[in-house]
């Protein structure tokens, strides 16, 4: 059998055992490692004894080359000929200050390959090889990356919760070109991969060919490296996910500062690397790392901040925060709530729902998983929801004394960034509601109109 379909119906057999897709994306660039991959995966489906199913193909136009269009017909009538779908999707490309041009195509190029595996219920295959490998591998020493860069690309591995599978990752550039060369295939040259101002362009006309002279197996070499690394990167990720456990919160959101200064300073840098990570943030340089570092030290009630890409790094109390974006102050203006009506919060998120007729949820109820809580009006009418002065005085139920809302959220423990997020429900202007974090907390007050208030997510 020839080396590249042997080798795509084994990663086919451990998609088929492991994730199951329904479809499979093929990123089509009109290139011949992915005019190689589809002619090969179209082989396979129809010698193999159970189809391949859902099978199409994606180009993605970024509209930097004047050659775009023409790229693109040329992988249309591809796909005609070997009866494959075929889908074109054109992204703006514009790259930023300190911004790489070839990172910002990346990113929108995967970015429309992953949504169109997701709506296809797909795994989406790429055409990267061995020789993409070595590549990869010597950019990452290049940055002074860890075990964790140095595993290069993975046969099988995940994207923004996709699976992605690069099917001729132990297959050399050699190699594809022999298939193309064997069966007649016709492929487009893309001028920018020539352009040796970008870095991996480079490594691969001026640098890996002078070490493959030198070397000539070092490309499969470098591969098994980079495998044993993401094996000992895998081992790694195990323990510290174990003691993960133990130090964050569920949603890992939280990680105890107490318990990571009971460890030595190497497992600090790892289990921050690994909590990061579980997060979904950017991975920290070595410098933002050692800053992480330094938070675990600084005073209890101060309150250090560090941003990371989009997202940010604080510290309150004994807790380390990760935030998916920078906090921003919300200034809500006062908004009537009406009975029976449903006021979307968008700068918060959230929907709220205000029954003044009680009903139990019924089974077939869309949000009957929503909980509603029990409280009680001063009028069915005359009811707002307002951004708290934390000078206000209120009386949770159930509690013994009335206090400042300052008192409370320092008493709850609640961080300061949260705290612009906190609505208050008036009723003839008395506070007669709480809502943090999308939970209601009834207050005691002098009403007699029972009713019930639901906080949902947008998103739900």
């Amino acid at each position: 059998m020839d080396t590249i379909c042997h080798q795509l119906k084994s990663v086919l057999s451990l998609l088929k055992a492991g994730q199951q897709p329904e479809s499979l994306v093929v990123g089509l660039s009109g290139g011949v490692d992915s005019v190689v991959l589809l002619h090969a995966l179209v082989s396979v489906r129809h010698h193999a004894s159970d189809n391949i199913k859902g099978l199409r193909a994606v180009y993605v136009n970024h509209g930097i080359s004047a050659n775009a269009m023409r790229w693109q017909t040329f992988c249309e009538q591809y796909c005609e000929q070997l009866d494959v779908p075929f889908y074109a999707r054109s992204v703006q490309i514009v790259a930023g200050p300190r911004e790489s041009l070839e990172a910002v195509a990346r990113d929108a190029r995967y970015k429309v390959l992953l949504e169109q595996a997701e709506q296809c219920s797909g795994a989406l295959l790429t055409a990267h090889h061995q020789d993409d490998q070595l590549e990869t591998v010597l950019l990452q020493l290049k940055r002074g990356a860890g075990p964790k860069g140095l595993s290069g690309m993975a046969d099988i591995g995940k994207m923004r919760d996709i699976t992605i599978a690069r099917p001729l990752l132990r297959v050399s550039r050699q190699q594809i070109e022999q298939y193309a060369q064997r069966h007649g295939l016709c492929w487009v040259d893309d001028e920018s991969n020539a352009d040796e101002q970008y870095d991996r362009n480079f490594l691969r006309h001026k640098i890996v060919p002078l070490l493959k002279r030198r070397w000539p197996a070092l490309a499969q070499t470098v591969s098994r490296s980079a495998q044993l690394c993401a094996e000992q990167q895998l081992l790694l990720d195990e323990v510290c996910d174990e003691r993960l456990q133990s130090m964050t919160s569920v949603s890992f959101a939280r990680i105890s500062v107490k318990a990571l200064k009971q460890t030595s300073q190497h497992w600090q840098s790892a289990l921050l690397r690994r909590w990061l990570a579980k997060n979904r943030a950017l991975m920290p340089s070595a410098q933002q790392l050692e800053q992480v570092m330094t938070m675990l030290h600084a005073k209890v009630d101060s309150q250090p901040l560090l941003k990371l890409g989009a997202g940010e790094i604080r510290r309150f109390k004994d807790e380390l925060y990760y935030l998916d974006a920078a906090c921003e102050t919300i200034a809500l203006a006062p908004q009537t709530l009406e009975a029976q009506t449903d006021l979307q919060l968008n700068a918060l998120g959230i929907t709220l729902r205000l029954n003044v007729k009680v009903q139990r949820a019924q089974p077939g109820d869309a949000d009957a998983s929503v909980p509603d809580t029990a409280l009680t009006l001063l009028s069915q009418v005359n009811n707002t929801v307002v951004t708290p002065s934390l000078s206000t005085k209120i009386k949770p139920s159930g509690s013994a004394h009335s206090k400042p809302l300052k008192q409370w959220l320092k008493e709850w423990q609640v961080p300061p960034w949260q705290r612009s997020k906190i609505l208050l429900l008036l009723s003839n202007n008395e506070p007669v509601a709480l809502i943090r974090d999308g939970q209601v907390m009834a207050l005691d007050n002098a009403g007699n109109v029972p009713a019930t208030l639901r906080v949902k997510s947008i998103n739900n």
